[in-house]
């Protein structure tokens, strides 16, 4: 006996289809709304800065800063390389 023997026959294609509604391939829900215009979203900021940033701390820059080690990376190698200064 050979493989061909021991498969069932192949099903028979169907040509034509059964549904009888219409098939509707576009989503019809609405579409959301476009964004806003830059213009649209800054129009009430006319004039200075907001005081909102005043809640914030003030950090000072750092003070007498030395640099004393230096840390490099050599890609060819993977290694990492460090320098005392």
């Amino acid at each position: 006996m050979s493989d061909d023997e021991d498969k069932p026959p192949a099903p028979p294609v169907r040509l034509t289809s059964t549904r009888t509604e219409p098939v509707m391939a576009v989503d019809m829900r609405p579409l959301p709304k476009e964004p806003e215009s830059e213009k649209k979203k800054h129009k009430g900021h006319k004039g200075g800065k907001r005081h909102k940033d005043s809640d914030k701390p003030n950090i000072s820059y750092p003070t007498n800063f030395e640099h004393t080690i230096h840390v490099g990376f050599d890609a060819c190698t993977g290694e990492f390389t460090v320098s005392v200064v």
